[in-house]
């Protein structure tokens, strides 16, 4: 008997790394045009393995709701979460394959078998086992992302065990909410690309530290402004530590891995392939506070990712700083040599 799988549309509720899946598919040209990188009326989509927990459900589904609504509701997209039970992903995965099949995306048994395939990087299996390996070990872990696809015409997002959401490992829904708005940032930065091109995307996309730094930040930022105007509900943020203190971490942990792995490196030179790609996350958070300082903490949304698809990362950069990256790589390398006090009067506070 099959089970129930759970599929949420968003307007019924009040409120990574980038991972990327390449397949050989036939494409639906029809479904992959007309609504990217505009602003859409339809809700986003959350489909749930049957073995999740309704807090999962309705705090995953409110807090996505809530991040379209702060950043505008770029789509189409869907968010797929597994949990740890083997046959609630099979089905799960059935679910998923069948509607990339009647859409003309990927064929169905191919797709039944990548999907379930353990040493497949980034599919339904491989977000399963991270649940089930943190349960096991009674350590939290757990991984998301934006796994594409602009191919499909959509935004895809697939979960392992929000652990959050659950309030397992004593872990509180605060992380949980500040990741599901880390990933959809992510979603916000690809709807301003056009290209369907894998490599070009990247390349406009632009480097580790700008891509991830701004959606950490943007999320350690705006979900304490909607938890404050009561916009994002406060579920339990007990184990959330202040913005300082996160942003204090980040520097020192950022500064240790350069010191230790790459030393030398500026933010620039730090890559999703070397031993220092945390550092790019870490410091790429302080480096995007330490630019919109500068020019304003709306910048980003209003000046940079507007600017990015017809004027490339580095023409965006310099229209939106006044600045080259290679200068900007050069001026963040000196206020890292300051002290820690110095550094942090540059964040926005929070109460």
């Amino acid at each position: 008997m099959k089970r129930l799988i759970s599929v949420i549309g968003l307007s019924a509720l009040i409120s990574c790394t980038e991972n990327k899946i390449d397949s050989e598919i036939e494409i639906n040209e029809e479904l992959a045009e007309d609504t990217w990188g505009q602003l859409i009326e339809a809700s986003p989509e959350t489909f749930f393995a049957a073995d999740l927990s309704d807090d999962v459900r309705t705090g995953l589904t409110s807090t996505l709701l809530t991040a379209t609504a702060a950043w505008g509701n770029y789509g189409p997209l869907e968010y797929w979460v597994l949990g740890t039970d083997l046959e609630a992903a099979k089905d799960l995965s059935e679910q998923f394959c069948q509607r990339r099949a009647e859409r003309g995306e990927f064929e169905l048994s191919e797709c039944l078998t990548e999907n379930m395939d353990a040493s497949k990087s980034y599919r339904f299996e491989y977000y399963r086992q991270v649940g089930v390996k943190a349960i096991a070990n009674q350590e939290p872990s757990t991984s998301m992302g934006r796994n594409g696809k602009r191919d499909w015409g959509i935004h895809l997002f697939v979960s392992s065990y929000p652990l959050g959401f659950a309030k397992r490992l004593d872990r509180t829904p605060a992380g949980s909410q500040k990741t599901v708005f880390h990933e959809y940032f992510h979603a916000v930065q690809h709807a301003h690309i056009q290209s369907t091109d894998q490599k070009e995307r990247r390349a406009i996309l632009g480097p580790v530290w700008s891509n991830e730094g701004a959606a950490e930040y943007m999320a350690q930022t705006t979900v304490r402004r909607l938890w404050a105007s009561g916009d994002l509900a406060i579920i339990d943020n007990t184990d959330f530590d202040s913005f300082e203190e996160i942003f204090k971490r980040k520097i020192t942990k950022g500064k240790q891995t350069i010191d230790e792995h790459c030393p030398g490196l500026q933010i620039n030179e730090l890559t999703y392939d070397n031993e220092c790609t945390g550092a790019a996350y870490d410091l790429g958070s302080w480096a995007i506070a330490y630019l919109l300082n500068k020019v304003g903490q709306a910048a980003l949304l209003d000046t940079f990712y507007p600017s990015l698809n017809d004027h490339g990362w580095e023409g965006a950069f310099k229209k939106t700083y006044g600045m080259s990256s290679d200068e900007f790589a050069n001026e963040f390398s000196l206020f890292l040599q300051k002290p820690l006090a110095d550094q942090v009067d540059i964040l926005p506070k929070f109460e």
